[in-house]
């Protein structure tokens, strides 16, 4: 009779714990929109001085960061939309998109492009392994 008074209790204090967990998220995901907007107002703007700008690094720089704001939001949509999980393959998506963005962006070190390129095709083997075995899984 204690024994299920106790798990009754731990399944309650669960269930609030991941609804706080959601929320927590949620509040995430909304900074994150209002960052994104923030880096997408000064893309624009430095988009708009174009034929001024001499360092187009600082225009670049917007964009990778927009683009990682706008990955974020998308982990976070994909979070409350499966109820607090993430799925495996949609991180290593998420990895190989940083690297290749990380790749596109920083090219000072050819050795340093090198690594990041083997660990894009790590991932990318990665994501074939584990699709590959987890539908022969499936299929049993």
């Amino acid at each position: 009779m204690k024994m299920k008074k106790i798990a009754a209790w731990a399944d309650k204090f669960g269930d609030l714990l991941q609804l706080v967990s959601l929320l927590a998220i949620g509040l995430l995901g909304l900074a994150l929109l209002y960052f994104m907007g923030a880096e997408l107002w000064e893309i624009l703007q430095l988009g708009a001085q174009a034929h001024a700008l001499t360092n187009y690094y600082d225009l670049l720089e917007g964009i990778v960061t927009f683009f990682l704001f706008f990955e974020f939001i998308a982990m976070v949509v994909n979070i409350l939309h499966n109820g607090g999980h993430v799925s495996v393959n949609f991180l290593l998506g998420l990895g190989i998109t940083a690297l290749i963005r990380g790749l596109l962006a920083y090219h000072a070190k050819p050795l340093d492009a090198l690594l990041i390129a083997l660990a894009v095709l790590a991932l990318v083997g990665s994501t074939i392994l584990l699709t590959r075995f987890l539908h022969e899984n499936e299929d049993d």
